[in-house]
C-alpha cells in the first residue's frame, strides 16, 4: 500500500481493522455510560431567580442594576452563604491546607452565576447536588443582598444623623440663649412686646399730658419710655434673633426626623420577577454528551494508532 493518503485508504483501512472499531467503540460506549452515571459523577440541579433593583442609589455613572450585581458579587455574601450551607464540606475541600480557600472560592464562582439580562434585570443561577440546597442558596443570595444593601444605606444615613444632631444641638443652644435673656429682660424691664408698648406708652403720655396728670404719674410714664428706649432696641434684636433661630430649628428638626426615618425604615432592594424552585430534572452530567464524545474520541485515537501503524509496516 502507497503512502498517499485518501478517502478509499482510510475506509479500506476501517474495513480492515472493524472488529478492533467495533470493539473500542463498544469498549468506549460501555465505559462513558458507566463513569457519567451518578455513582461517579453526580448529578447537579439547577434554580434560578430573575430580580430587579429598587430603593437603590446609584453612585458615579452606574445604573442601579450595575450596583446590584456588585452587591451580589461581594465577598461578605459569598462568605455569609459558605457558612450558612457549610460549602466546606459540601464541596468536600480543605481549607486548612494551602490553597485551600482558592480552591472553595473558584468552586463557588463555577456553580453561583450572577449576570445581568438585557431587559437590566439581574438572573441569579445556583447548581448544586440537591435541589433544595440550590433554591434555598438563591433565596438566601437575595436575602443577603437585601441586609448588605439596607447595612450601607444605614450606615451613610447614621453620619447624617450624627452631623443633624450637631446642627440641632448648636441651633437649640443658640435659641435658648437669645430666650434666656429675652427672660431676663421680660422680668426685669417689663417688656414684652417692644413696638405695642412703645406705641401704647407714646399715647399715654400723651394724653396725660394734654389731661392734666399729676408729675408723679407722669414720672412713672417717663420711666417706663426711657427704660423702653435703654433697653428696647436689644429686645427688638433678640426677639428678632429668636423668630429667626426658632424657624432654624424647625427646618432643621424637620431634616434630623427625615434623617431618623432613613436610619430605621427597612426597606427591600429587589423586585423578584421569576422566584426559585426546587428542579426535578438535572443539568449536569449530559450522559448522552459525555457517551458521544467518548466514543468519538475513542473511534478516532484507535484510527489514528492503526494509520500510524500502517505507515510504519
Amino acid at each position: 500500500m502507497g503512502n498517499e493518503l485518501s478517502f478509499q485508504r482510510f475506509w479500506a483501512l476501517i474495513v480492515k481493522h472493524a472488529r478492533i472499531f467495533f470493539g473500542v467503540v463498544v469498549l468506549a460506549v460501555l465505559l462513558s455510560a458507566v463513569f457519567s452515571g451518578p455513582s461517579f459523577m453526580k448529578p447537579r440541579y439547577l434554580s434560578t431567580a430573575t430580580v430587579y433593583p429598587v430603593n437603590l442609589n446609584s453612585y458615579s455613572i452606574e445604573t442601579r442594576t450595575d450596583q446590584l450585581l456588585q452587591l451580589l458579587r461581594s465577598n461578605s455574601i459569598r462568605d455569609s452563604l459558605i457558612q450558612q450551607f457549610d460549602l466546606m464540606h459540601v464541596y468536600e475541600l480543605d481549607t486548612t491546607k494551602a490553597g485551600g480557600y482558592f480552591a472553595l472560592y473558584n468552586e463557588f464562582l463555577e456553580r453561583v452565576e450572577i449576570s445581568k439580562t438585557q431587559y437590566e434585570s439581574v438572573m441569579i443561577e445556583v447548581v448544586d447536588e440537591d435541589p433544595v440546597r440550590a433554591r434555598d442558596m438563591v433565596n438566601a443570595l437575595l436575602t443577603q443582598v437585601n441586609l448588605l444593601a439596607r447595612r450601607l444605606q444605614r450606615e451613610k444615613s447614621h453620619e447624617l444623623l450624627r452631623i443633624a444632631e450637631r446642627a440641632l444641638e448648636h441651633e437649640r443652644y443658640k435659641m435658648d440663649s437669645v430666650e434666656a435673656r429675652l427672660d431676663t429682660l421680660r422680668k426685669n424691664s417689663g417688656l414684652l412686646a417692644y413696638e405695642a408698648q412703645a406705641k401704647e406708652l407714646t399715647k399715654g403720655y400723651v394724653r396725660m399730658l394734654s389731661g392734666g396728670s399729676s408729675a408723679g404719674q407722669r414720672e412713672q410714664v417717663l420711666a417706663l419710655i426711657k427704660e423702653l428706649e435703654s433697653k428696647g432696641g436689644e429686645f427688638r434684636q433678640l426677639t428678632e434673633m429668636s423668630n429667626l433661630f426658632r424657624g432654624n430649628y424647625d427646618r432643621l428638626l424637620t431634616q434630623y426626623e427625615q434623617v431618623v426615618n432613613d436610619v430605621t425604615k427597612e426597606l427591600t432592594y429587589t423586585n423578584v420577577i421569576v422566584y426559585p424552585e426546587v428542579s426535578d430534572k438535572k443539568v449536569y452530567p449530559v450522559r448522552w454528551l459525555i457517551v458521544l464524545m467518548a466514543t468519538a474520541s475513542a473511534a478516532l485515537l484507535c484510527f489514528l494508532l492503526l494509520l500510524w501503524r500502517e505507515q510504519r509496516s
